[in-house]
């Protein structure tokens, strides 16, 4: 995994959990309308610059080589800019593979709500899912294998960057938190009964930060066992809001799961 960052405006945070806005004013939660036009268009151009190639068409984002993104609510928010996305491996295959992820962009106009989740989601998920697609050879994530340290154990996976974002350093001292403490092996007994070899690939997202917010969703829904594991590491709980994110890709079975998942030493890094 790499390290990746996103500004944002002061006493403004965001997760695909909470959405809030820190200031004096009391703000009433708004159940909003979802309208995909901005998000369509800032997840094209944000793909186009990591993969030349993206369109608009009347069913989503089509990509090369068969791909195709979809943008819609399915899980209820209160965020104007949270959107869950579907990708679509090749759409002319018969198994017809498809990962999916949900994002939460934060702003105050329609344009910078789709701006950030389309920066959020290209840096993490989209980084994994292009990995696997069009690459394979580490162009634009990071592969792990199954007796690598950092790696999920018995598991060839792809993991996107380590994205964080929040106020002052919150942001990076949980990503430097997550450099030196093996988050994917602390994780691999609580998804080892989820995972099975002929259904792969399949996608996880890890979110942590805020206030005491830990998340980890499989295919898009939150594997609780996971999340709980999560919540109960010991990263930094810090007084200002910041939160880190990424995405793994779940490739197949190695045949080697340890026996036991032990805490690696300090200066293990989840990635260069």
């Amino acid at each position: 995994m790499c390290l990746a960052g996103y500004e944002l405006e002061p006493y403004e945070f965001a997760s695909e959990s909470i959405h809030r806005f820190v200031s004096h004013a009391t703000v009433e939660p708004v159940t909003p309308r979802f309208d995909p036009t901005p998000f369509y268009e800032a997840f094209r151009d944000a793909l186009n610059a990591m993969l030349p190639g993206w369109h608009i068409s009347e069913s989503g984002l089509v990509g090369p080589k068969y791909a195709r993104i979809r943008l819609s609510q399915h899980h209820e928010s209160q965020s104007a800019g949270h959107v869950d996305v579907e990708f679509v491996l090749d759409e002319t295959s018969p198994t017809r593979v498809q990962l999916w992820d949900c994002v939460s962009g934060f702003g105050a106009a329609p344009s910078d709500l789709a701006l950030s989740a389309a920066h959020i989601w290209c840096q993490t998920t989209a980084a994994a899912i292009l990995e696997l697609k069009y690459s394979r050879r580490g162009e634009f994530a990071s592969h792990y294998h199954g007796d690598d340290p950092n790696g999920l154990r018995g598991w060839h996976v792809i993991a996107g960057a380590i994205l964080g974002y929040g106020q002052g350093d919150s942001a990076d001292q949980l990503q430097q938190w997550w450099l030196e403490y093996p988050v994917l092996p602390a994780l691999s007994p609580a998804l080892h009964d989820a995972l099975a070899e002929g259904a792969c690939p399949r996608g996880f997202k890890l979110l942590f930060g805020g206030d005491d917010v830990a998340e980890v969703r499989l295919d898009g829904e939150r594997h609780e066992v996971a999340s709980a594991a999560l919540a109960n590491l010991p990263w930094p709980r810090l007084k200002l809001p910041g939160f880190v994110r990424s995405y793994v890709v779940v490739l197949h079975d190695e045949g080697r799961v340890a026996a036991h998942v032990g805490r690696a030493t300090p200066k293990a890094r989840a990635g260069e």
